[in-house]
């Protein structure tokens, strides 16, 4: 078994490197090891355990917007793929954006596992590529991409060029962490980036805060 992520094996053992077994799509997810989600059973492949191809959040935000055929959305941090399964299911043509490295190779894996045809990932920075592109998309999906800004709350702003639909699910503080995002803050940023039509999911998870904003 390949080490899992986090472990100090140089690059070169891993891709340096032949494969004895018959070709099978397990062979691809062992390559870069370290997963977090769980393939639907019927694609036969053993990763992680999170449920992300079905993810009740992402059918929410899906909800919320109404039909996705033919729409163009922008994903940032994809992970490992699953959303971008479910936003393309949905018939959206997906551009994700995802600053790691490793995870970027689980996407382009995962993009093979799954059959995707409309989504294309992007491995680089996110801030970057939302300053530098006028490009404007149907929707934006950050899931869980708002920690990875020098400042969320400014990160709402960039948002809003590009989009008058935003989906975003993130931590948020709980009573006493002064140094967290905050709820208020957060939607005070939507309203003042010009998003009037701001809904809330309803979250077992106290400090987990799903939103879907429209202008």
């Amino acid at each position: 078994m390949l080490p899992k992520r986090g472990a100090s094996r140089p690059p070169a053992e891993v891709f340096d490197s032949y494969v004895s077994s018959v070709p099978r799509l397990q062979n691809a997810i062992d390559v870069i090891g370290g997963w977090s989600c769980a393939f639907p059973p019927a694609c036969g492949v053993s990763a992680g355990r999170i449920e992300a191809f079905d993810d009740a959040r992402i059918r929410w935000a899906i909800d919320c917007f109404g039909s996705l055929e033919g729409r163009n959305v922008l994903e940032l941090s994809p992970g490992e793929a699953g959303h971008s399964f479910l936003l393309e299911s949905a018939g959206a043509r997906v551009e994700a954006i995802e600053p790691s490295r490793a995870a970027f190779i689980r996407c382009l894996v995962a993009k093979e596992v799954m059959r995707l045809s409309r989504t294309r990932f992007w491995l680089g920075d996110m801030e970057a590529f939302l300053r530098d592109t006028d490009k404007r998309y149907d929707l934006v999906v950050a899931c869980d991409a708002l920690r990875r800004f020098a400042d969320p709350l400014a990160a709402i702003a960039l948002l809003a060029r590009h989009a008058d639909a935003l989906y975003i699910h993130t931590q948020v503080a709980q009573r006493g962490e002064a140094s967290s995002l905050r709820r208020d803050d957060l939607i005070a940023a939507l309203h003042e980036a010009g998003f009037t039509n701001i809904r809330e999911a309803e979250s077992g998870h106290s400090s987990g805060l799903s939103i879907f904003a429209r202008k």
